[in-house]
């Protein structure tokens, strides 16, 4: 029986075939994510150790900003713990020949707690959408292997990413939170983040009267995407597009509303969730709050620089 569900598990997914069409091209932006120049560029290593503002009394800190966050970044690409983090920096440093010092962990670990970091928006050249979700990334627990084998509870802590993408599968803003902030309330911190946008997109969870009017404040003129509950009540909303939402569902059915508002763009917000979760991991490293918001943060914009690097163009074949 199991081999036979398989079989048909493999032939449904067969139906549709895909291809990519620019292998060259998206592979060697693969072969860059794991150059080290990438990471640690000339540019950083020029503001290295800050220098002294005219002025302003006090020593200066004796890393800047942008080296920590360098240093935090190299320890997600690589997956390192805080003290390899700290040797594989000095090794960079002694072969590149350089004439800068390498911080300690204790450093590290220390100034990623309200770690000063541009806005997110800044580092990129957003799209015309806003395409919403969030997921669970888990700070210690058994994993699921160790359950089955011994039988034990699964006491597991968790914290809730909340992200937002446009349609170029750049990260335009993200915040995590505890896992009882539930994602109405985090729409709210998002949008903060951005200045502007033309389409609002985002599942069932987002279907909620404050969640339109901090939209609208943003841009009276955006697009909502969200689809209603299927108990919605025609005009029953104070907004106009969510009564359209639930008539046109109502009349032709959710796949045809769907189909017509090209809901299919949500999946990239899975896929960036399943991007993360593979290549940065689905736990988390740090294990307080402070510095697990840092350690987020930092990660997501990792996730850029690689989109940024190059992404794979796939088509479907007939």
């Amino acid at each position: 029986m199991p081999y036979k569900h398989n079989q048909s598990r493999r032939h449904k997914f067969n139906k549709a075939k895909y291809t990519v069409t620019n292998w060259k091209d998206y592979t060697e932006s693969l072969r860059q994510r794991g150059d080290i120049t990438i990471w640690f560029s000339e540019d950083v290593i020029k503001d290295w150790h800050p220098k002294k503002t005219p002025g302003k009394p006090g020593r200066p800190k004796e890393y800047s900003e942008l080296a920590i966050e360098c240093c935090l970044m190299l320890r997600q690409v690589y997956k390192l713990p805080l003290r390899q983090t700290e040797g594989f920096l000095k090794s960079l440093i002694k072969l590149m020949e350089l004439d800068i010092r390498a911080p300690d962990y204790s450093c590290i670990s220390k100034r990623s707690i309200g770690l000063k970091l541009k806005k997110l928006i800044d580092t990129i050249t957003p799209g015309s959408h806003f395409i919403i979700d969030s997921t669970g990334l888990k700070i210690f627990g058994k994993d699921e292997w160790h359950q089955e084998k011994h039988g034990v509870k699964a006491k597991r802590s968790w914290r809730k990413l909340h992200i937002a993408i446009d349609e170029n599968h750049q990260i335009v803003a993200s915040a995590l939170t505890d896992n009882s902030v539930g994602d109405v309330t985090a729409v709210d911190d998002l949008l903060n983040q951005i200045e502007n946008f033309d389409t609002f997109m985002g599942d069932g969870a987002y279907d909620a009267d404050g969640v339109y009017k901090q939209i609208f404040k943003i841009n009276p003129d955006a697009k909502i995407i969200v689809p209603p509950p299927k108990n919605a009540v025609e005009n029953s909303s104070d907004h106009e597009q969510r009564n359209i939402h639930t008539t046109t569902i109502k009349n032709n059915g959710r796949m045809v509303w769907q189909e017509k508002l090209n809901y299919g763009l949500r999946s990239l917000v899975e896929l960036a969730m399943l991007r993360y979760k593979t290549i940065i991991g689905p736990k988390m490293k740090a294990r307080k709050i402070s510095q697990q918001k840092t350690e987020a943060d930092i990660s997501v914009r990792v996730l850029n620089v690689m989109t940024k690097l190059g992404m794979p163009i796939s088509v479907k074949v007939a």
